[in-house]
């Protein structure tokens, strides 16, 4: 593992920034960026050092910027510096707006560990061996999502840190799984039937997504596409959060569009039984559109229930969707382990 100073002294800038703008704001725009990086890998120009710096690096990478927005609310609550109204777990609003240097600078330590974690993780975690056949080429392959994994490291961290309610909080009177009053993550897909088919529909749209851009964009791109297609609908869902954030009932579902396109792009050729995107027939990636609509729908109830059982009921934030999508696709990868 190496750390290079240069991006450890960015990334404390990075933290800062997003708790600055807040958290959401500043993953909207790993959204936005990561869309503009993948219709540079579509030209057939490699975007790697752009993805890499720009986008999950110090700037907007989640793990440093909008972990650094979620650690900061939650100390700013600590400190009691928070607007009347809002809490720990407030990941919306521009922190910038409190006029506090302190809570910026732990943003930017928030983001510094974050950089630091993310290593670290990807270090000690084994890989496995893979079938370059059925892997694009590849011969091993990741044990899970390191970005995910690192933000809810630094989520659980802070929630001992800077709260009080502890890991699973439970208020008076309330089962694990009951929402508190005015406690809700997001009121209004909350029921497990509206989440599973936000992640059914989505799962569907960002499967096809990344199905269809890798078929037409593998031979231009040289086959780097591949290391970025499963993010189309996961950008789409960050973007998204825009109408959210301006008040409109909109889904969250970035953790329900990823897990779908990870299934599709790694079943894909376990299906067609081959990783060359020319071979692939419709049936087949109608078949596995299917495939990722249903893991999407399982990954909708995964994150609503780590939401009531982890993030609604507590005083800080632990992200719904990072840990849905840490713990999932850590189960897709040893799936696709022991298949391919």
């Amino acid at each position: 593992m190496e750390i290079d100073i240069f991006w450890l002294v960015a990334a404390f800038g990075g933290g800062a920034f997003g708790a600055a703008i807040g958290g959401q704001t500043a993953f909207i725009f790993t959204g936005l960026t990561y869309l503009f990086g993948l219709g540079v890998y579509m030209s057939g120009v490699n975007a790697g050092p752009f993805m890499d710096s720009v986008v999950f690096g110090p700037v907007f990478g989640p793990h440093i910027a909008f972990a650094g927005g979620a650690t900061a609310a939650a100390y700013a609550a600590w400190k009691g510096a928070m607007r009347e109204g809002a809490n720990g777990r407030d990941i919306v609003s521009p922190l910038a707006g409190l006029g506090r240097s302190d809570v910026l600078a732990v943003g930017g330590i928030t983001g510094m560990l974050g950089y630091v974690i993310n290593l670290a993780v990807a270090y000690v975690l084994p890989t496995f061996k893979a079938d370059p056949a059925l892997h694009y080429g590849n011969e091993v392959i990741g044990a899970t999502d390191t970005v995910a994994l690192t933000i809810i490291i630094l989520a659980i961290a802070t929630r001992y840190l800077f709260g009080k309610t502890g890991m699973f909080a439970k208020p008076h009177g309330l089962g694990l799984l009951e929402v508190g009053e005015g406690k809700h993550w997001v009121a209004h897909q909350e029921k497990w039937s509206n989440t599973a088919m936000h992640g059914l529909t989505t799962g569907l749209l960002s499967a096809f997504g990344t199905l269809a851009v890798v078929q037409a964009f593998f031979d231009i791109s040289g086959g780097t596409v591949v290391n970025h297609a499963q993010l189309i609908g996961w950008a789409i869902s960050a973007v998204s959060l825009v109408f959210l954030t301006c008040g409109l009932p909109t889904p969250v579902t970035h953790h329900m569009t990823i897990l779908a396109s990870i299934a599709a792009l790694k079943f894909m050729p376990v299906v067609a039984g081959t990783s060359d995107p020319l071979a692939w027939t419709s049936g087949q990636m109608a078949l596995v559109c299917v495939i990722g609509g249903i893991v999407g729908a399982l990954g909708g109830l995964l994150g609503e229930l780590l939401a009531r059982t982890t993030c609604a009921n507590g005083d800080t934030h632990i992200d719904p969707p990072a840990f849905a999508i840490w713990t999932g696709t850590t189960a897709l990868y040893a799936v696709l382990a022991l298949v391919a």
